[in-house]
């Protein structure tokens, strides 16, 4: 088989065309002194006070809710001792096509050419269910998002190819030599591909490289618009993931498998050690894929991953761009809320891969790791720098409810919100969503008793519940956030509000608790947590909200990772080695002939060819 007529046009086509259009540019690269004579990276808006909004990660209004699937009406009533009951037998969701997400994006580039690469700024993600994986599988690349792409590929091979030390150490050879151009496409273009190229590809790429050698008098330039090629392909900036016929159904090929997983645990490109694995066949064997599995999680860049997922799931990028009234709160800087978000950070990578520990310590830990802002904050010793502390006995924190972060996180810019953060509980920890108002209802707290004189804000909600139309909801997410209620916007400890005593006793679902110190506790008792927590990884690492026929999948996931010791890493592996995650369903024939099952050389025509 040949290459396919509309990949050569593709590859061939970007080259002259970035060819024409930077012929100016930077006077070419430095040729090598062997060569001199022409030889071969805003503001979070806030609502009004008491206005309900989806917390980071919730659907829109009109989405379905995903914590629970609703049962298909004809199937029988599920026996509530039996979690499975009622449940379709697994089928696995077709594969599809994901567009690399923009931490991705930049994650393969570093890994590609080396850290200190400037990318010019890409389309931002669109999340959805809380994920920009999710969003990816639904994306396709915009007419601006294609400029960009071509922008970035361009700045990339400026940098690296204009650079003499930069681009030997990447080719490793002199690319007049025709064998040595030949094997660096080869051998990169498996990198950057993430497979193993054609022989036609390799042909037509190397036939870029040489023809714009020759015409632009300059090899190296010839070759770095090879490589910006490569990098606008869709063979880079998508996921390309078909599946193939196998002994028990469809899996996922070995190579695709190697994508899957280092996107899942690294939210990078696979290494050369994982797509070698690929090759010899052992990422479609069980053995084999749990090694590859536990190398990369013991992997510096496994951190890259997780945390990544961790930070979509809870929300914590808002904390990058935190905004509150800095009359109300003089503590405010440009500077606390990513101090806030690091804070949070330091707790998940300690308890996930320092201790290897339960995760539902997060909820009640009385360690954390603070710096001289947050110290001052909490009302503890100064630190200079990022600390580990235990908090003092009298301390009223604890857990990530009483982190700062996830209490100014889910408030207004000058008073606190108990809806929000009772929301914000009911999301993360029970996947509990909870519809948007309904049209018309008044969400806000203005005015409320405004002729009574001051109101604490439990005040002013217990009248806003008044109305039958809030109640409904509010019963879910005011108790919580009422437990919190010592906490102001900024998520600073107090007593009082305007002046009034606050009262912070409140229970959940029947439980008295006071505070995130008995709240975390509560929490962590709960088996929602942990069915929570393995639902929204399977999302985040699949790419899609689970499907009906997945469900019996993800309740099992979130079995096993309580029966495993709620540790982060054994549930990153049991998803990995899951048939949920390694099986694929009937393909979707709409991918362009050829792209990504291993373009031979079978010449097919363009599209919109033969009439």
């Amino acid at each position: 088989m040949k290459t396919p007529r509309w990949m050569t046009a593709l590859l061939v086509g970007v080259a002259l065309a970035l060819a024409a259009c930077t012929g100016e540019m930077s006077a070419g690269y430095a040729p090598d002194e062997a060569d001199a004579d022409g030889g071969p990276d805003g503001r979070v808006g806030e609502p009004e006070p008491g206005e309900p909004e989806p917390a980071p990660g919730e659907p829109e209004p009109g989405e379905p809710e995903p914590g629970e699937p609703e049962p298909d009406p004809g199937e029988p009533e599920p026996d509530p001792d039996d979690p499975l009951a009622g449940l379709p037998p697994f089928a696995p969701a077709a594969p599809t096509l994901h567009r690399l997400t923009e931490a991705q994006y930049h994650n393969a580039i570093a890994a590609l050419f080396g850290p200190g690469i400037e990318i010019p700024p890409l389309e931002p993600d669109t999340p959805l269910h809380g994920f920009a994986s999710v969003g990816a599988a639904e994306l396709t690349v915009s007419a601006l998002a294609a400029e960009q792409y071509e922008a970035a590929a361009q700045a990339v091979i400026d940098q690296v190819f204009g650079d003499r030390e930069r681009r030997m150490a990447l080719v490793g050879c002199e690319p007049a030599d025709p064998g040595c151009r030949a094997g660096f496409v080869a051998d990169f273009g498996r990198r950057v591909w993430r497979r193993p190229l054609t022989a036609g590809e390799v042909m037509a790429i190397d036939g870029v490289a040489a023809d714009l050698g020759v015409r632009l008098n300059d090899v190296w330039r010839g070759l770095g618009f090879a490589v910006s090629a490569l990098l606008q392909s869709p063979d880079f900036l998508f996921r390309v993931e078909r599946g193939e016929d196998a002994p028990g159904g469809r899996r996922y090929t070995d190579f695709e498998m190697a994508s899957r997983l280092s996107f899942l645990i690294w939210n990078s490109i696979p290494d050369d050690a994982l797509l070698d694995a690929a090759a010899e066949g052992r990422l479609t064997d069980d053995a084999g894929l749990a090694v590859e599995v536990d190398r990369l999680l013991a992997d510096p860049r496994a951190w890259d991953g997780i945390g990544g997922f961790f930070a979509e799931y809870l929300g914590l990028p808002a904390l990058d761009r935190l905004d509150k009234d800095p009359e109300a709160f003089p503590q405010m800087s440009a500077t606390l809320g990513p101090a806030m978000r690091a804070e949070i950070e330091a707790a998940i990578r300690r308890l996930v891969f320092e201790e290897d520990a339960d995760l539902r310590r997060l909820l009640t830990t009385r360690t954390t790791e603070i710096d001289g802002e947050l110290a001052a904050l909490y009302q503890l010793a100064p630190v200079e720098g990022p600390t580990r502390v235990e908090l003092p006995p009298e301390s009223p924190r604890g857990g990530l409810f009483g982190m700062a972060g996830v209490l100014a996180l889910n408030a207004h810019r000058t008073v606190s919100s108990p809806t929000h953060r009772g929301k914000y509980v009911q999301n993360k920890v029970m996947c509990f969503d909870i519809p948007p108002p309904p049209p018309g209802v008044a969400t806000s707290l203005d005015g409320v008793g405004e002729d009574q004189g001051p109101l604490t804000t439990r005040q002013k909600l217990e009248q806003h519940r008044a109305d039958p139309t809030c109640a409904a909801c509010h019963r879910h997410m005011d108790p919580i956030g009422l437990g919190l209620e010592h906490f102001d916007a900024i998520g600073a400890y107090r007593t009082t509000e305007d002046g009034l005593p606050i009262d912070a006793r409140s229970a959940l679902d029947g439980d008295a608790f006071e505070g995130p110190r008995q709240l975390g506790v509560l929490l962590a008792e709960r088996p929602e947590f942990a069915a929570c927590v393995a639902r929204q990884i399977f999302r985040h690492g699949t790419g899609h909200l689970e499907a009906r026929a997945e469900e019996r999948a993800v309740r099992l996931l979130g079995d096993r990772f309580a029966r495993e010791g709620h540790r982060v890493q054994a549930l990153v592996r049991a998803l990995a080695l899951d048939d949920a995650f390694r099986r694929a369903g009937p393909p979707d024939d709409t991918l362009p002939d050829g792209m990504g099952d291993g373009m031979g050389d079978d010449m097919g025509e363009m599209p919109g060819e033969g009439g």
